[in-house]
């Protein structure tokens, strides 16, 4: 449970926000998510908007793309919502994207809630 937090930790020291919205309409609600285990999904340079083409449903789990590879939401992973996801995108919230052998996904929620 530490590592991710760390993990996190690290991160905001080292990376600068990136501008997933420029307006800066819905930052709070981004840096307010948690996962369904209730641990923070980290920054608003953690979120990224994902294209449509960069995630799908298969059978009842979600995947996203990532580099050309694709990788399985798990159900911990899913925001746990107190609102519903005001940009109308899917969205997803991973630690070091540079890593060997990949990154690490923090959170994940689709562009509509069923």
């Amino acid at each position: 449970m530490w590592r991710p937090f760390m993990a996190c930790l690290a991160l905001a020291i080292a990376i600068p926000a990136s501008a997933h919205d420029p307006a800066g309409i819905w930052d709070d609600w981004f840096v307010a998510q948690r996962n369904k285990r209730g641990v923070s999904c980290c920054e608003l340079s953690h979120a990224h908007v994902l294209n449509d083409d960069e995630w799908t449903i298969s059978g009842k789990r979600y995947q996203v793309r990532f580099n050309g590879q694709w990788f399985a939401i798990e159900d911990w992973q899913l925001l746990r919502l107190a609102q519903p996801n005001p940009t109308g995108k899917a969205i997803l919230w991973y630690l070091n994207p540079t890593a060997e052998p990949g990154f690490y996904i923090t959170c994940f929620t689709p562009s509509q809630e069923s």
